[in-house]
């Protein structure tokens, strides 16, 4: 049980991440546009306003997607409670990885919002 634990630790440690940036990012973006913290690609960091629509859709599909991950990820690896210490890894594993896959494929959805309502100098198109 001890070694579920563990893993069960890690399993949520993606989600959580998600959740608490969500929040944060939903509610305000960082100061100022940087290199070390924050929603970074090109389009992005194109201008202030750029930098902040960013964080905000982001914050709240961190934020949702985050809580969805986190109840699915602990629910399957509840049925794996009693398995054996190598079942447990690899089903860890398995979440974990999958976990990555919806963290990265968020950049496509904050891309497509900012080319939809930014040129590709910054400027609301509207």
């Amino acid at each position: 049980m001890g070694f579920w634990i563990f893993m069960l630790c890690f399993t949520v440690l993606i989600p959580l991440i998600m959740i608490i940036f969500g929040k944060v990012f939903s509610k305000t973006a960082p100061k100022n546009i940087n290199y070390l913290f924050g929603y970074r690609t090109n389009r992005s960091m194109k201008s202030q306003e750029t930098w902040n629509f960013a964080h905000k859709v982001i914050g709240k599909i961190w934020w949702i997607w985050g809580i969805v991950i986190l109840i699915v990820s602990v629910v399957v690896l509840i049925l794996f409670v009693g398995a054996d210490n190598d079942t447990i890894g690899n089903a860890s594993c398995i979440i974990i990885f999958a976990q990555l896959i919806f963290l990265f494929i968020t950049i496509f959805f904050v891309e497509r919002k900012l080319k939809k309502n930014f040129d590709d100098d910054g400027n609301p198109l509207n």
